[in-house]
């Protein structure tokens, strides 16, 4: 099997999206032909050919994303991984996996990141849980808050056209304080609200926004589910606290439904601390962003740090060679510092260990009892967990 790795040509992008599509087990529609094509950039994907016929596809959207202390770091955005049934267990995934992180590197993005289907599969490569969401069911007669902030707007709904000039503006305001979130640019808007989610009719969306003095502060984008009786919510992005529960008691209030449902809440949503009875909302968690740190001295200086410190990391990368090493980072509030260092290690890890706690969704000390760190200096992995702490818990948005 002599199997070729390059980017598809133009011409090529819907045999690419046919074959992304029978990957996951399904035949790609005219609507999915037509959203592929507004997402991807074919100079960025990476396909796997076996002469002519293409076998395996991933591609890497450019995006920025937010890291603690509000940068905004370039981060290649891993999506539209498959490889044919008849190919598999062949090692074209590794292979395309392991050059695109390669070219990643090259474009000088120091992120990769992903949303996996199968979580198996990914930390062969680096990438590990950076960020958490929960699935929220909660029953609409229940749902009463008896503490919520005192609002002063009003909600209003608004069409998609509209919704294309508003909902920009409410996501950049969050997505410059919540490490995890990645840019969306006028193509992923476009999709977004133009596109039908679960291939349901456009009429069937609905977009709610918050104003307060003439300034939008949150949306949420929904449908109503008549057969069982459901509100499921899409997104809901606020900027304000009072934004933040004036959409959440606009959908818990819509008439004649038994229940509210929304995908992907951030963990440290305030909402179950609003509910007079927190036992009807159901969660489940799950994991959301898998994060890759590329180049990982790069982006330990980028982010800023909860508490002043220094500490020598062996970070061991078998992909990444320039990661391999022993590194002193110097870091707090006001900035940081990443260089290679001869000194002796205060902790070894991976660079998917180091990843998991990078935008502060967990301590290192849970990865310590799972025996993944070792500590060599005492207190190093306390030090560290100080060191990364966050105010929020990443988050991200959107599903790329």
């Amino acid at each position: 099997m002599n199997i070729e790795f390059r980017p598809v040509r133009e011409e090529e992008v819907d045999d690419f999206i046919r074959a992304e599509s029978r990957g996951f087990g399904r035949n790609a529609t005219d609507a999915y032909l037509a959203h592929g094509n507004r997402l991807i950039e074919a100079d960025r994907t990476l396909a796997a050919f076996e002469g002519k016929r293409l076998v395996g596809t991933s591609t890497s959207h450019t995006l920025k994303m937010t890291v603690p202390g509000g940068a905004a770091v370039p981060t290649g955005g891993i999506a539209w991984v498959t490889v044919q049934p008849t190919h598999r267990r062949r090692g074209i995934n590794t292979g395309m996996m392991v050059q695109q992180l390669h070219r990643i590197h090259e474009r000088g993005e120091p992120l990769a990141a992903l949303w996996p289907s199968e979580s198996a599969i990914y930390g062969r490569f680096g990438y590990e849980m950076a960020a958490f969401g929960e699935r929220w069911t909660v029953e609409r007669q229940r749902s009463a808050l008896t503490h919520s902030p005192e609002e002063q707007g009003q909600t209003f709904f608004v069409d998609s056209w509209e919704a294309r000039g508003i909902f920009p503006d409410v996501y950049q305001r969050v997505f410059s304080v919540r490490s995890g979130m990645v840019t969306r640019n006028d193509a992923a808007w476009d999709d977004e609200l133009s596109g039908a989610p679960q291939g349901r009719s456009v009429a069937e969306i609905f977009y709610v926004v918050y104003e307060l003095d003439g300034r939008i502060d949150g949306y949420v984008k929904y449908r109503i589910d008549r057969s069982q009786s459901r509100l499921i919510i899409f997104e809901l992005v606020t900027a304000t606290d009072e934004a933040h529960a004036a959409l959440w008691k606009f959908c818990m209030g819509v008439d004649l439904l038994d229940t509210v449902e929304g995908n992907n809440r951030p963990v440290d949503d305030p909402l179950l601390w609003m509910l007079a009875d927190p036992q009807r909302l159901r969660r489940e968690s799950q994991d959301a962003l898998w994060l890759r740190l590329v180049d990982a001295p790069v982006v330990l200086a980028q982010r800023r740090y909860a508490k002043e410190g220094k500490l020598v990391i062996e970070i061991q990368d078998s992909i990444c060679p320039w990661n391999n090493g022993r590194f002193q980072l110097d870091g707090g509030l006001d900035g940081a510092q990443c260089r290679p260092t001869s000194a002796s290690a205060d902790l070894s890890l991976s660079v998917a260990d180091l990843a998991s706690g990078y935008l502060g969704a967990t301590g290192y000390s849970a990865l310590q009892r799972a025996s993944r760190i070792q500590e060599h200096s005492v207190g190093a992995i306390k030090l560290m967990d100080e060191m990364f702490a966050t105010d929020l818990k990443p988050w991200c948005a959107h599903d790329f």
